[in-house]
């Protein structure tokens, strides 16, 4: 299994100091990596909130300072700096303009109708997503077919429908927790298998926040209490690195 190490340099700062170089073969912080070591870069949005296009719906004008249009540019060059790397979401991609009020109250959510927001996240390739707060606001319903189409594993570990002995027992409103299987390459060039434990938390205030939508149908787990109970069957699993996704 390789070593996991974090970028420490800059790519500019990478180029300097091998200025004198004939070929750099790997991108720059892959080639930091010496055999039997990987650095794996990690990737992370929060808060799209239905932002796809930079467009202000409010002003009704273009924005160029938002929108996950804009943001995959960014990703697609932080990808070519790393030979391996994850992309994740920490939620709160559902609500928070116009669109999404429109979609969620005028357009409405048929079964197999597609959220432009999930589309979108589908493009980008994003690897797993957790839920914010504002996923319920819309109400479980729209919630469950909004993800149905996306290509990625979205989990949420403290949202639970029935409550067993302890949370491995319980029955969750979504997946608690992913275990991915990926390749990360190292310095010298070879590939390694990865087992990669993903887990998602929401802040358990969302009883309050959206209690019309989930009185009844599910209740949240204090966040520790899951993780402490969660954790251990991950690794049991196999997990060789886990992540934590809370929003």
């Amino acid at each position: 299994m390789p070593r996991i190490l974090a970028p420490a340099m800059s790519r500019r700062s990478f180029l300097a100091t091998t200025a004198g170089a004939s070929l750099v073969a790997l991108h720059p912080f892959s080639a930091r990596a010496a055999a039997g070591q990987a650095h794996l870069r990690i990737m992370e949005t929060t808060d799209l909130h239905v932002h796809v296009w930079p467009y202000d719906y409010y002003a009704d004008r273009p924005r160029d300072t938002v929108g996950l249009a804009r943001t995959a540019a960014h990703i697609a060059d932080i990808r070519s700096e790393a030979t391996n790397s994850l992309l994740l979401d920490n939620g709160d991609f559902l609500q928070g303009n116009p669109m999404g009020d429109y979609i969620a109250y005028e357009r409405g959510r048929k079964e197999g109708d597609m959220h432009p927001v999930i589309t979108a996240m589908n493009t980008v390739g994003f690897d797993a997503s957790t839920l914010g707060n504002h996923e319920f606001n819309y109400g479980l319903d729209f919630l469950m077919k909004s993800l149905a189409g996306a290509n990625f594993p979205v989990i949420s570990a403290n949202v639970v429908k029935t409550q067993g002995a302890d949370p491995t027992q319980d029955t969750t409103l979504i997946k608690p927790y992913v275990i991915l299987d990926r390749e990360l390459t190292d310095g010298a060039g070879e590939k390694h298998a990865i087992k990669v434990g993903l887990i998602g938390f929401v802040p358990p205030q969302i009883m309050n926040w959206d209690r019309k939508h989930l009185e009844g149908n599910v209740t949240a787990r204090d966040i520790l209490q899951s993780a402490r109970a969660y954790v251990p069957q991950m690794r049991e699993e196999g997990a060789d690195i886990i992540i934590a996704l809370s929003h």
